[in-house]
């Protein structure tokens, strides 16, 4: 069926494509998943959906709402191609959302929380178990409940691993993507230094957690790390093989398919800024006035690179130290000269797993270390 759709549809596309030559690939990938969702009952997978709702609201009384989505899968992928290449797959992934909306008094606030492997199977929640998603979220919705109104205004910022995660790959990682590249301002910029020499963010295949680990692609090329940017300087690009073949560059393994039913679209997998050399606390210090970005509640960004991220967990900085916590606060600027503000980049790392849609839905991670950027981000509160 694959194959008829595919050849139907080759007979409606005009122009020629050339696709960059590789070697051929014979593979047969297993899944590193312990416990299988298929192996898990429907009835069980219920039970603990509903009683991550118990745990939520018997740990804070002021939850008006709850939402859980759960997805996961599990079969076989398998390509093949005309040029010899044959790879089949064990594919397989778990993923749980939450969105809670509580009230207190007058404050109405809403909080997400999002996890998902495809290297674990049900395995992930003894780690991630319903008390320990629940804890996190109620910390975050009392963090509304009893945060401060945000200035409105450029102050410096710390960005948490998941913040520098969705700056990351919304305002910066789209635009290294080579079908939405000629749109944006990263055309004009490769090989030209875009950050300091001490900044670096890569794409990478295969990252511990990452819920866009993979092997091959969707065309059957080996995934290999991107450097995006290294040391300051915009270097790489993510490709399929058509890209690769006009740009006269080697695949890299970022052809991503829904499915059979859809062509494969330049997606990316696990995309993050590189550790740095401080320490975490070392960030904070010398900020007079300024705020500790945690978590978001979500974020778009355009091609010229402007970004806006609601933050749903937040704390001012006060004389270098953490202060109190921030309500209905969002963080907005132009990523390309948000990267030259940057001022420290500590050791630590963390990744933020979810999902990216371009017209397909994949599976993603982003993240990093925490950063500082002493100036151009911008905070949306009052005057």
């Amino acid at each position: 069926k694959a194959y008829k759709l595919a050849l139907a549809g080759s007979r409606l596309r005009r122009e020629k494509i050339n696709l960059k030559e590789v070697r051929t690939v014979k593979d047969h990938v297993r899944s590193k998943m312990k416990i299988k969702p298929i192996d898990i009952s429907l009835e069980e997978k219920v039970k603990s959906v509903l009683n991550l709702e118990d745990v939520i609201r018997g740990l804070e009384s002021s939850v008006k709402a709850v939402s859980i989505r759960y997805s996961d899968s599990w079969g076989e992928k398998v390509f093949i191609n005309s040029e010899g290449t044959s790879i089949k797959w064990e594919v397989g992934h778990v993923w749980k959302y939450v969105w809670v909306t509580g009230k207190r008094e007058n404050v109405t606030a809403s909080v997400r929380d999002e996890i998902g492997s495809v290297d674990n199977g049900w395995e992930l929640f003894e780690k991630e178990t319903n008390e320990t998603v629940a804890a996190r979220i109620v910390k975050k919705l009392r963090a509304q409940f009893e945060g401060v109104t945000p200035k409105r205004g450029e102050f410096p910022i710390v960005a948490g691993p998941v913040v520098v995660g969705v700056i990351a790959h919304e305002a910066l990682g789209h635009l290294a993507e080579a079908d939405l590249t000629p749109n944006s301002p990263f055309i004009a910029m490769l090989g030209k230094q875009v950050a300091p020499e001490y900044v670096s963010m890569s794409d990478y295949g295969q990252i511990e957690g990452g819920f866009g680990n993979g092997f091959y692609d969707d065309e059957g090329v080996p995934v290999r790390k991107v450097e995006i940017i290294k040391n300051g300087i915009l270097k790489e690009l993510m490709v399929d093989r058509e890209k690769a073949a006009k740009l006269n560059i080697e695949p890299n393994g970022h052809a991503r398919a829904e499915s059979y039913r859809v062509p494969p679209l330049i997606r990316m997998r696990n995309t993050v800024f590189e550790r740095g050399d401080y320490e975490v606390e070392e960030l904070f210090e010398g900020i007079k006035f300024g705020y500790y970005c945690v978590d978001f509640r979500g974020g778009q960004a355009q091609l010229n690179s402007a970004f806006q991220v609601g933050i749903q967990e937040c704390y001012e900085i006060v004389n270098g130290q953490i202060g109190k916590p921030v309500r209905d606060m969002s963080i907005s600027g132009i990523a390309i000269e948000a990267l030259k503000k940057i001022t420290a980049i500590a050791k630590d790392f963390g990744l933020e797993n979810g999902r990216c849609g371009k017209g397909q839905m994949a599976f993603v991670s982003s993240g990093g270390p925490h950063i500082r950027f002493d100036s151009g981000v911008i905070v949306g509160g009052r005057e």
